[in-house]
């Protein structure tokens, strides 16, 4: 619904691309590119118990900023998706 097998593959091109140049995931930079937006307090991350890479891996979220060239190529991509808001409608403030 958000844009497609194709324009998925192309975020995660540019998304591995971008973590590539900061040493970090691309689920960081993505957590990154989220927390950084003016509305968002916080976000929900998934971890299994038990696992405790996935904790050290997560904290790197806070030992990089993104730059203005990093949010205008995730940006790019984003402008040509759907707005989800509008394909699925409100799903309640549980979910966002």
């Amino acid at each position: 619904s958000w844009g497609g097998w194709e324009l998925f593959q192309e975020l995660l091109i540019v998304l591995k691309q971008i973590a590539n140049k900061y040493g970090v995931s691309i689920g960081n930079v993505a957590v990154r590119y989220i927390l950084d937006k003016p509305t968002v307090g916080g976000v929900i991350i998934g971890a299994r118990l038990g696992l405790s890479e996935h904790l050290n891996d997560n904290a790197k979220i806070f030992q990089f900023s993104l730059d203005n060239d990093d949010v205008e190529k995730i940006d790019t991509i984003s402008r040509k998706s759907r707005d989800l808001y509008r394909v699925i409608g409100d799903c309640g403030d549980e979910y966002r």
